[in-house]
């Protein structure tokens, strides 16, 4: 028998670090694109939130909140 694995995100590492991706990418896009703003304030802004949103995510979904 051979064993699959498949991308899941109910493992909670690939949770939080799809989650620090898609902020990463969404507010160096805001800012870059509609603020001038620089890339490295950015990205250190995307991280932060992604961190924060995919663990509070977590922890919420965890806890059966929704």
């Amino acid at each position: 028998m051979s064993e699959s694995r498949h991308f899941g995100l109910e493992n909670p590492w690939v949770f939080v670090f799809t989650n620090v991706v898609v902020w990463v990418v969404v507010v160096s896009s805001i800012q870059t694109v509609l603020f001038n703003g620089e890339l490295t304030g950015a990205v250190i802004e995307g991280t932060a939130g992604g961190l924060a949103s995919g663990f509070t995510m977590f922890y919420l979904k965890k806890n059966d909140w929704f």
